[in-house]
């Protein structure tokens, strides 16, 4: 590629950049769920707590400190929505470079990237989109001119993939590794040394997290976080292959919904990975750098196909956005240079993906969701409105599911920023919006198989014995699951805390408001009349229960302050 050639690569990359950031700004409304784990972790760390040592650290550790450095500056969800919306974007000015050498085509590069675009990835799996963008980026740079200063960037970027998250830097290195052997397949020696190299240097820098999570809880205790939080996630593994909707409903074409726009890119996905395996079988490239960079790609892509790629698969094939659309790229500008009947065939799966991408992302009403069509003062508006909802708490507007529970406000305004509260089941937004602490280290609950061992219950009942819970919401409707996978937790609920309120959530269940019986409320909080201001007990009585089964169970529900 000719400098001028790579200057007009730089141009596009910064338009897509400031496109994907624009786009993904002007139809933000809110953040999903599992948003608001990550946003509790960063809490936690602005609230002081020690990742490892006071609550479980799953191996996301720039994660959320990028997101809690952030909140230190500028509270709230609206904040985060733009550190992810510019990090998307970054994203996407990546895969129009790395795609546009690999190619040699400005215009498949352009393509590919608003494809990847508007498939409109969670904004919190944007590390999902980055890491592998800009690890081809930086291998295209080796690949060029090999030298020890690059192989210590590749090192670097590995680094910083395992620190957004773990499982994310084992597929960088394997990129990387491939690559390494490619362009040094035919020197075993030279190739060694380059691998050692450049696992020297990762080791390296890698050595100060290193020590701090040896010091922290200590380096098996991490890998065991690591696998419980895994087996959290091991149900939206695909047992086999996702079907068709569409193929069981008689109304033919016009059944033809997101799920099955997602279950056609699924395949077309694990096509691109074969077909892009057989053109490197066939060692036919148009230029040799390329070779390394795509088996790079494509060992990338393998791992993505294999462990990130998941139920809920209208939701999750979005994560494979980069390479789909880098490797996809590829193939392309392939079938282009192989004659007429393999560039047919390959553009016209190309133009099918493209047409359920629009399907899936639900272009038609995302593009009026931008206002662009109503005028400039319109997308400021709603951008404005937006911000100050996202901005001012109790940020309601950014609630995931429905209207913001009173049990929010009521976490906020009865207790203090020493306490902690604890949930039942998973809801880490209800700690980020209520601006409290979550118990027992964890800031979600993975029942029925995670954190299920002796090991890891005793250090949910440790953990809360050092910390101060004055509240506790039950999940009733769901308590036999969470009973089961965590008995001893479970029954020191029930004997250390009592009911004083209920409510009822979105999805139907009912949750009891629990106090703590060590605790002595000052007052109640407005028409619901639950407690409110907690002092300790002088004294008492149940203080010293022990974990036995022999206290008194939780009894039926009672509006009494306790």
């Amino acid at each position: 590629m000719t400098a001028s050639s790579r200057r007009d690569v730089a141009k596009a990359a910064v338009a897509a950049g400031v496109l994907a950031f624009a786009y993904r700004v002007l139809v933000l409304r809110d953040l999903t769920n599992d948003h608001y784990m990550h946003l509790a972790w960063a809490q936690q760390l602005l609230f002081g707590q020690v990742p490892g040592r006071d609550f479980v650290d799953p191996g996301m550790p720039l994660m959320y400190s990028l997101s809690a450095l952030v909140q230190w500056l500028w509270p709230g969800p609206f904040s985060e929505a733009i550190l992810t919306c510019a990090l998307m974007a970054f994203a996407a000015a990546a895969t129009l470079v790395v795609t546009a050498e690999l190619t040699g085509s400005l215009i498949i590069a352009s393509v590919g990237t608003l494809g990847e675009v508007a498939l409109e990835p969670r904004l919190y799996s944007y590390p999902k989109i980055l890491v592998p963008a800009v690890a081809l980026i930086l291998v295209q740079r080796y690949v060029r001119q090999p030298s020890r200063i690059r192989l210590v960037w590749l090192a670097a970027w590995t680094g910083v993939a395992v620190l957004l998250r773990h499982d994310l830097g084992v597929y960088a290195a394997a990129g990387v590794g491939a690559c390494l052997i490619a362009v040094q397949l035919g020197d075993p020696r030279h190739m060694l040394r380059e691998l050692g190299e450049y696992a020297l240097a990762l080791i390296i820098l890698m050595l100060p997290y290193v020590a701090f999570v040896e010091w922290s809880e200590g380096l098996f205790e991490h890998l065991h976080v690591a696998v419980e939080f895994a087996k959290g996630e091991a149900h939206q593994r695909f047992v086999s292959p996702p079907g068709f909707a569409f193929w069981s409903n008689q109304d033919g074409i016009a059944a033809w919904n997101n799920t099955d726009a997602a279950v056609f890119l699924f395949y077309a996905a694990h096509l691109l990975a074969l077909v892009s395996i057989v053109l490197l079988a066939r060692r036919r490239t148009s230029r040799p750098e390329q070779r390394p960079v795509a088996i790079a790609g494509v060992a990338m892509l393998l791992l993505y196909l294999t462990v990130v790629l998941r139920h809920p698969i209208d939701s999750r094939i979005q994560d494979v956005g980069a390479l789909l659309a880098i490797m996809g790229g590829w193939v392309v500008a392939q079938s282009i240079r192989d004659g007429l009947a393999a560039a047919i065939t390959v553009l016209a799966v190309a133009a099918a993906s493209l047409v359920n991408v629009w399907i899936l992302g639900g272009l038609e009403g995302r593009l009026k969701d931008t206002r662009i069509a109503d005028g400039p003062s319109a997308m400021e508006r709603q951008l404005a409105s937006v911000k100050q909802s996202g901005t001012a708490w109790p940020w309601e507007r950014f609630w995931p599911a429905g209207a913001l529970p009173p049990a929010v406000r009521y976490l906020n305004a009865c207790t203090t920023q020493d306490d902690a509260v604890l949930l039942t089941w998973a809801a880490p937004e209800y700690y980020f919006f209520a601006q409290r602490k979550f118990g027992a280290g964890h800031a979600l609950f993975l029942p029925p198989d995670a954190f299920t061992t002796l090991h890891d219950r005793q250090k949910m009942l440790a953990q809360m014995n050092r910390e101060r819970i004055p509240i506790v919401l039950i999940n009733e409707t769901r308590r036999q699951e969470f009973a089961k996978a965590y008995p001893e937790v479970d029954r020191y609920i029930s004997d250390q805390y009592t009911p004083a309120g209920a409510y009822d959530i979105r999805d139907g269940s009912h949750v009891i408001v629990a106090i703590g019986r060590k605790f002595k409320a000052n007052g109640t909080y407005a028409a619901e009349g639950w407690p409110c201001g907690f002092a300790n007990r002088a004294a008492s009585s149940t203080a010293s229960i022990m974990l036995d089964g022999s206290a008194t169970p939780l009894p039926a529900m009672s509006n009494a302050v306790p």
